[in-house]
């Protein structure tokens, strides 16, 4: 028979011992888990707190900026003959403000002065285009009335031709530039002849020193920089005396 003991039927041996670590581990994870999840809720508080801030301040500021956001109603007017595009004024009640009025009028003023031929006033003409022009406009005014160009207006009309000038419209693309549409009637003792024109003028106004007399003419220093013509339609020849719409 053999000598190795063996447990006797029916007998339970008792459970081995568990170590204490076990249970202290286990306690320590347990108490990690939870930890973590705080500081995840947490964070996540704060993340939603910021980005609610965030959203209201946005909506804030948007609130404000949408009464500054307006729009602005133009007319354009396409011209049937020409098909040149116009874009009007601002469709806003009430009369041109004050700035917009003088240069209105410095610039019609200027478009009349230079494109007017008048025998009996052409040197009275001539000087006040060149005094509210300045730069390339004024050059070329000289010349264009240079006795060495064979297109001098003198040289062309001569005493018994007159060309006035009826302008239509004067817009106003940026503060520094003018658009104007305008119409010469050339007239000779038999015919009347009557062109479109369109001229982009580029001005400015300067507070350089100028003398006395000028400033009389030209008191708040109106300056054209560039002038440039353009022909719309093909002149429309008439005659003498008939009446024209």
């Amino acid at each position: 028979m053999s000598d190795t003991p063996t447990a006797e039927a029916g007998v339970v041996e008792p459970p081995a011992k568990i170590d204490p670590r076990y249970y202290i581990e286990g306690a320590s994870w347990e108490h990690d888990v939870a930890r973590r999840n705080r500081n995840s809720r947490a964070l996540a508080w704060i993340v939603a707190g910021v980005m609610t801030i965030v959203a209201v301040g946005s909506l804030g500021a948007l609130a404000l900026l949408v009464p500054l956001k307006t729009y602005e109603p133009y007319m354009v007017v396409v011209d049937r003959a020409s098909g040149f595009v116009e874009v009007k004024r601002p469709m806003a009640e009430g009369p041109l403000t004050q700035d917009e009025a003088v240069t209105t009028f410095n610039v019609v003023r200027y478009i009349k002065a230079r494109e007017t031929y008048d025998p009996r006033a052409l040197k009275d003409n001539f000087d006040l285009a060149q005094l509210l022009a300045t730069g390339d406009a004024a050059r070329e005014l000289t010349e264009i009335y240079s006795p060495a160009n064979p297109q001098n207006p003198v040289k062309i009309y001569g005493s018994n031709t007159e060309v006035t000038v009826s302008v239509k419209s004067v817009t106003f693309p940026n503060n520094r530039t003018a658009l104007v549409r305008f119409s010469t009637d050339e007239k000779t003792a038999t015919s009347i002849t009557t062109r479109n024109w369109v001229s982009l003028v580029r001005f400015r106004y300067t507070s350089a020193p100028m003398r006395n007399e000028y400033r009389f003419d030209n008191p708040l220093g109106f300056q054209v920089l560039e002038y440039r013509r353009d022909q719309e339609t093909a002149p429309s020849p008439g005659t003498a005396g008939a009446q024209r719409s």
